[in-house]
């Protein structure tokens, strides 16, 4: 097999390109307002609660009722169209959505309309004014939205990088354990690339390299470099082998999965220590010796992203009092607050260097295919 790495140098996106307000409006328009956007995963949410998403100006509401189906509409009453809402998340009061404006109401599954608070019209059919659904799939758990109502869900063009590793694990049985947030002052598309690249690995994270010690060779996978082949036969050291250190069975502080691996996908972590899939724009899913971690990505502004971290285990894990959680999700936030401040450090450059162009090197052929998505989305 070939390397992946490039064989030349390569014009990365325009600088202007992480913080003008245009090009912003144009990858929302052209990008966010059309790709499937990953939501949650099913079981990060209880029965009878709700859970809103804004992504720009839109605002959705997902409902999870008593029985545990999920529904999903724009977060709008019909009336005159008042947010109803307010909140990120909370406990639905009843199984009837009231609009905290007029106190229209509606029924929190279907979304018809129940009652108005007005004086009785004879020509008002209510049917024309129940709540506006959604586009939604749930696949292995995982809830995504689609923001144009007829566009269908497929795993072949959702998924840029896909693993069937992900088709041996029953996703949509697992815990979630931990979520966690955090707002980087970065443009969406800066957090993506250093995602997609180890260049930065060795000197930005130095305890994730000595777990990797392919990262610390500034690789993502041993194809990356164009002598793979040969350094996999000369070479004894893991670095140019793959997986994780001696020992170590896990991304966790000290490498331990406290006898709680998944079994079904040790073969496949053997010689990779970790298994990606991703879509742009939203969601990238790790996949480690004892747990699975979900990254999802959504803009706020030109430049600055949230990030929303879910870590799920099989069920049985977490029901293991002496399993201590907090080994996977310290080492987690650990990386992800080095990504982000290393992310933000780059954001921060950008606005000296205008319309010109930097260079993508033979390590970066993942951020050479983004940048072709963005291009062909927004052109």
């Amino acid at each position: 097999m070939k390397s992946y790495s490039l064989k030349k140098p390569e014009k990365s996106l325009p600088f202007h390109w992480y913080y003008d307000s245009k090009i912003f409006q144009k990858e929302l328009d052209k990008i966010f307002n059309d790709e499937w956007i990953y939501v949650c995963h099913v079981n990060s949410i209880e029965k009878n609660h709700y859970r809103t998403l804004k992504i720009n100006n839109k605002n959705i509401v997902l409902i999870k009722n008593k029985s545990e189906k999920i529904s999903i509409f724009y977060n709008s009453c019909l009336h005159r169209g008042s947010q109803i809402f307010e909140e990120q998340d909370g406990k639905m009061k009843s199984s009837v959505i009231v609009c905290p404006y007029h106190q229209w109401s509606y029924d929190a599954s279907s979304g018809s309309l129940l009652n108005t608070t007005s004086l009785k019209l004879k020509d008002f059919d209510k049917k024309n004014y129940n709540l506006q659904k959604v586009n939604f799939f749930i696949w292995k758990g995982l809830v995504f939205i689609n923001l144009k109502s007829k566009k269908k869900f497929t795993v072949q063009s959702i998924f840029q990088y896909y693993d069937k590793t992900i088709e041996k694990i029953d996703i949509e049985k697992y815990a979630v354990g931990h979520i966690w947030k955090k707002k980087v002052q970065c443009n969406w598309k800066i957090y993506w690339e250093n995602y997609s690249e180890c260049l930065h690995c060795p000197n930005i994270h130095p305890e994730l390299s000595d777990l990797v010690p392919l990262y610390q060779r500034r690789l993502v996978d041993i194809q990356d470099h164009p002598e793979w082949e040969i350094l996999k036969k000369t070479k004894t050291h893991i670095k140019y082998h793959g997986g994780l250190k001696k020992g170590a069975q896990t991304w966790s502080s000290d490498g331990s999965s406290q006898g709680h691996l998944i079994k079904e996908v040790q073969e496949d972590l053997e010689s990779r220590g970790q298994v990606y899939v991703s879509t742009w724009p939203s969601m990238f899913l790790g996949i480690y010796g004892d747990h699975i971690r979900i990254v999802r990505l959504i803009p706020i502004n030109s430049e600055e992203v949230e990030l929303t971290a879910e870590w799920l285990f099989p069920k049985t894990t977490l029901a293991d009092p002496e399993y201590k959680m907090s080994n996977v999700v310290d080492f987690g936030i650990l990386v992800m607050k080095q990504d982000a401040s290393i992310s933000e450090v780059n954001q921060r450059g950008v606005y000296n260097l205008g319309k010109s162009s930097g260079v993508l090197m033979p390590e970066e052929y993942i951020i050479k295919n983004f940048h072709q998505y963005i291009k062909k989305k927004i052109k």
